[in-house]
């Protein structure tokens, strides 16, 4: 297999602008990151946060809609991946396969609570326990899903793209969301620095992606794959992790909030397991990740704008309802375990006197 240096080099520098854009955060609003928990957070209509959550998607989306219409879309999403270069990138992703992927990514991030955003870039770099497994789950079950699926990916034929028409609406769509974000954010005086750090943000992550290449389903479904393998997405990770890693020590504090806001806890639980294993089950079927979803965007089609997208939020609620009923219980056993050791207790206490 011929590996295209320049791909590597822009790959490394993609994931370079990633993790500024994760180290610009971190450092300002002492938040991890995680594209799956900012897009939940706007499904779910959660004010307190809705308006900066929203200003990062929509920069994500003008982002990649304007460098489309710079490069060009055949240019974008051009493979340089031998082994994969007859897959259709977008077109060929049939709605069975992108509803199921969405679903089970959906679910899966909510189960560990991150994607490759926040395990991936954010977590690695903070060298967190769990997110190293996280994410050798999403890439060992990656590889399994890439491989059973593979034969829906190969179709003969080169797709060609004519969606500049769309990408200049959902520029001018996401102008818009992000002037009435702005605007909410000022009304709403404790968000308006967040949404305002959002925007940068969100603009170096859609051009991170563009840049290394995790546009093209290609680039993922090839590193992904074990007959064909192409390291072009190792040097994302490693050019994110390289920023992370020093970013997130620039500060002991961060300049526009009280103190780093962490993962409540950095033990490998089960659903830990579960959720990280169904995330890379669906990861690997399309090559899609949330982040990517989103920079998909301007190049709307069925599959990605209504059907993986709201599949990911449909596994999204599905797994909260399952993590509010199992933190119940779990607080139930909880109580019943504090009763019986005070119910001991008081029995000590009687027996002694």
């Amino acid at each position: 297999m011929i590996i295209n240096i320049s791909d590597l080099f822009l790959s490394f520098i993609g994931g370079i602008m990633i993790g500024v854009a994760c180290s610009m955060y971190y450092i300002t609003k002492g938040r991890i990151t995680g594209i799956s928990g900012i897009y939940f957070g706007v499904i779910t209509f959660n004010w307190s946060e809705f308006y900066w959550k929203l200003s990062v998607l929509c920069s994500i989306v003008f982002a990649t809609g304007l460098m489309y219409q710079v490069y060009g879309d055949e240019r974008i999403m051009e493979s340089s991946s031998l082994a994969f270069n007859e897959i259709p990138q977008i077109t060929s992703l049939s709605t069975t396969l992108a509803g199921i992927s969405g679903i089970l990514i959906g679910i899966g991030s909510k189960l560990c609570n991150g994607c490759t955003t926040s395990h991936g870039f954010c977590g690695l770099a903070r060298i967190s326990l769990r997110s190293f497994v996280a994410f050798g789950l999403f890439i060992l079950f990656g590889m399994i899903s890439c491989y059973v699926t593979m034969s829906e990916h190969k179709e003969d034929g080169q797709e060609k793209y004519n969606y500049n028409h769309v990408s200049i609406i959902m520029i001018g769509l996401s102008l818009v969301l992000l002037s009435g974000t702005l605007l909410g954010a000022y009304l709403n005086k404790h968000q308006f620095i967040d949404t305002v750090i959002g925007i940068p943000a969100g603009l170096l992550l859609g051009i991170g992606v563009v840049f290394s290449g995790m546009i093209k389903r290609t680039t993922i479904l090839s590193f992904l794959s074990v007959e064909q393998w192409n390291p072009q997405f190792l040097f994302v990770i490693l050019g994110a992790n390289l920023v992370c890693y020093f970013g997130f020590k620039l500060l002991k504090k961060p300049i526009f909030a009280a103190e780093f806001l962490y993962p409540p806890t950095n033990k490998v639980t089960n659903i830990l397991l579960v959720g990280a294993s169904l995330f890379g089950f669906g990861w690997g079927m399309t090559g899609i990740c949330p982040l990517v979803g989103l920079a998909l965007y301007p190049q709307f089609t069925w599959q990605i704008g209504l059907m993986y997208l709201g599949s990911v939020s449909m596994g999204m609620r599905i797994a909260q309802c399952y993590l509010n009923k199992y933190q119940k219980v779990e607080e139930q056993v909880i109580q019943i375990n504090s009763n019986n050791y005070n119910y001991k207790t008081e029995n000590e206490q009687n027996d002694q006197l």
